[in-house]
C-alpha cells in the first residue's frame, strides 16, 4: 500500500532537513547496522554513505562513549540500558587516520510499543571551534608576555 501524498511529501521534507544539517546525523537499525548517513557524516568522518550503510558505528572508532571505548557489539552499548546518551565531547575516527573532536549524542528509537527499531545519533564537528580555542588561548598567553613582568602588571 502506498503512502499518501501528504506522508510522501512528510518523508521528503524530513530527509530534506537532515541531508541540510551542518551536524552529521546517522541511524542505526535494531541490530546496530548503519541505515542512513546524511553528507554531514561523509565530510566529518570521510565515509561515504555506501561506504558506511550496513556496517557498525564501530566504523567511527569513537573513544569515551559512556566513558569508555564503543563496543563492537550493540547489545553491549550502554545505550541499550539507558534510552539515549550524555552528550559527550568525544574523538571519532576519520577514514584518513586522524581523530576528530566532536560532540556526540545518541537515542533510541521505538515503536508505538516501546519495543526498540533504532538509535539515531548526531555528531557537531568541534576542529574550527577547538582552532579558535586555541589562538584565543595563544593570544591570551602572548598578551600576558607583553604586558607582565614578574608579577607587575602593566601597559603603557
Amino acid at each position: 500500500m502506498q503512502g499518501t501524498t501528504h506522508e510522501l511529501w512528510n518523508i521528503r521534507f524530513v530527509n530534506r532537513i537532515i541531508n541540510s544539517m551542518a551536524d552529521g546525523v546517522f541511524t542505526m537499525d535494531a541490530k546496530g547496522r548503519i541505515a542512513s548517513w546524511n553528507p554531514s557524516m561523509e565530510r566529518i568522518s570521510g565515509y561515504s554513505a555506501k561506504e558506511a550503510l550496513g556496517s557498525t558505528c564501530q566504523l567511527l572508532q569513537c573513544s569515551r562513549c559512556f566513558g569508555k571505548n564503543c563496543p563492537a557489539d550493540i547489545k553491549k552499548c550502554k545505550i541499550m540500558d539507558q534510552g539515549q546518551s550524555e552528550v559527550k565531547e568525544c574523538q571519532l575516527r576519520h577514514k584518513d587516520g586522524y581523530d576528530v573532536p566532536v560532540i556526540k549524542n545518541a537515542s533510541l528509537v521505538k515503536d508505538e510499543n516501546g519495543k526498540t527499531v533504532g538509535i539515531v545519533e548526531t555528531v557537531t564537528d568541534l576542529t574550527e571551534l577547538n582552532l579558535a580555542r586555541k589562538k584565543a588561548h595563544e593570544a591570551a598567553l602572548r598578551l600576558g608576555e607583553i604586558h607582565c613582568m614578574d608579577n607587575i602588571i602593566g601597559k603603557s
